[in-house]
C-alpha cells in the first residue's frame, strides 16, 4: 500500500495543468514525450527516514521552482511545471532532485559496482534532454566524500543575472545551464521546426560505476533521479541567450556593407574549395585595419581585417568563426580585394540573431 502511496503522490504532483503558448492547456503525462514516475517501493530504501514530507513523496524525482530549493521546505504550492524563458533574465529555474533509494550514491554504490570498495571510482553522470532527444550528458569523475553522501542535491538550472543588465551584479552560469544552452543551440532545427515554441527539458541523475569496461558513455550506470519541465517560449529565449557575449554574436567593430559584402563573398569560394560543410550567411567585421610595413624601408606593404563569419550547418547548428584576410597596397593610399590570411576561433550561436 506505502509503495502505492509513493507512486500516486508522484504522479499527481506531475499531473498539474500549465499554461502554453496561445493560453492553451495541456498536461504533461498527456505529451509523448513524458517520462512516466518510476513506482518506488518502500522496502527498496535504505533508510525510512526523511527531512520534509516532500522527500518523502518525491523519491526518485525532481522538483522545480523560480527560486533555491531548501531541505526545509514544505509549500509545495511553489513548485512549477513550466518554465517561460521570455523571463529568462527576469525569474530564475532551480531544482532539487531526491535520490530514490533514499540513501547517498555511496550506499547504493556497495550494491552495483565490481569493486565496491574502491569509492574513488563512484562517478555521477547528469544527461540532458530536449523532448526525447538526448542532447549531452555531463560525467563527474572527481566526486567528493560529502556529495557521495547526499541523498538530495539542489542547484540553479536557469540565473536570470548571466543576462547582460539583468540584474545589478552580473551571476556566474552554472554548468547545468551552460549544458542547456549548448544543446539548444546544438539542436537548432529541431528547436526552429517546434511551432508552439516549446521543449520538455528532462534531467537524469545517475551514478556511475567507473572501474566497468568501455568510454565514459558506456560504463555501467544506474539511475537516481529524474524530471521534467516544460519550457515555453523558446524563441524568445534564445534571443535572450544572445544577449550572453560567449554565445551571442561579435559586436561589429564598424559598417562597411562593400567591404563586408566582399568578406562574405570570399569566404563562401574558400569554404566551398575547402569542401567546408557551412554555408556562411554573414560577416561581420570584427577589428580595424592593421597596416603592415616593409621591414627595412617601412614603405606601406598592405593591411590586414579580421571578420566574423557567421555560418549555417547541415544539422541546423550555428557558428560563429574568426577570418583574418589580407589586402595588397597598389599605391596612392589605395588596396586590392580581399584574399584568405588565416582562421581563428570558432563557437556555436543562435542563428536567428543575425536577423536581429
Amino acid at each position: 500500500m506505502r509503495t502505492l502511496f509513493y507512486l500516486c503522490i508522484s504522479i499527481s504532483t506531475l499531473f498539474l495543468f500549465f499554461a502554453c503558448s496561445g493560453n492553451s492547456k495541456k498536461d504533461i503525462s498527456k505529451s509523448k514525450f513524458y517520462w512516466t514516475p518510476k513506482e518506488v517501493a518502500k522496502s527498496e530504501l535504505y533508510n525510512n527516514a526523511f527531512f520534509s514530507e516532500i522527500h518523502e513523496n518525491q523519491l526518485g524525482r525532481y522538483v522545480f521552482a523560480h527560486e533555491t530549493i531548501p531541505r526545509e521546505w514544505e509549500d509545495e504550492q511553489k513548485f512549477i511545471t513550466v518554465y517561460d524563458m521570455s523571463e529568462m533574465d527576469k525569474k530564475g529555474l532551480f531544482c532539487r532532485l531526491f535520490v530514490n533509494k533514499n540513501a547517498g550514491p555511496d550506499k547504493i554504490y556497495e550494491t552495483m559496482a565490481k569493486h565496491p570498495a574502491s569509492k574513488n571510482k563512484a562517478h555521477l553522470r547528469f544527461d540532458y534532454f530536449l523532448d526525447s532527444l538526448q542532447g549531452d550528458f555531463h560525467y563527474n569523475e572527481k566526486v567528493s566524500k560529502e556529495e557521495l553522501s547526499w541523498e538530495s542535491q539542489r542547484y540553479p538550472v536557469f540565473m536570470p543575472g548571466v543576462i547582460p543588465g539583468a540584474t545589478d551584479e552580473e551571476e556566474e552560469m552554472s554548468l547545468t545551464q551552460q549544458k542547456i544552452i549548448e544543446i539548444l543551440l546544438k539542436n537548432q532545427k529541431y528547436v526552429d521546426s517546434k511551432e508552439d515554441n516549446t521543449i520538455l527539458l528532462g534531467l537524469k541523475y545517475s551514478l556511475v560505476d567507473g572501474s566497468s569496461p568501455g568510454p565514459k558513455a558506456k560504463k555501467n550506470k544506474v539511475e537516481l533521479a529524474s524530471g521534467q519541465i516544460l519550457l515555453t517560449n523558446v524563441d524568445k529565449g534564445m534571443e535572450l541567450i544572445s544577449k550572453i557575449p560567449k554565445y551571442g554574436l561579435p559586436e561589429p567593430f564598424m559598417r562597411n556593407r562593400d567591404l563586408e559584402e566582399e568578406a562574405l563573398k570570399l569566404m563562401k569560394n574558400y569554404a566551398r574549395n575547402q569542401g567546408w560543410e557551412e554555408k556562411f550567411k554573414k560577416a561581420i567585421i570584427t577589428s580595424d585595419f592593421n597596416i603592415k610595413r616593409n621591414r627595412f624601408s617601412g614603405a606601406i606593404t598592405g593591411r590586414t581585417i579580421i571578420f566574423a563569419l557567421v555560418g549555417e550547418w547541415p544539422d541546423g547548428t550555428w557558428t560563429s568563426q574568426f577570418f583574418k584576410t589580407y589586402q595588397a597596397h597598389q599605391g596612392n593610399n589605395k588596396f586590392g580585394p580581399l584574399r584568405y590570411d588565416g582562421t581563428g576561433k570558432q563557437r556555436k550561436v543562435w542563428g536567428g540573431a543575425i536577423e536581429l
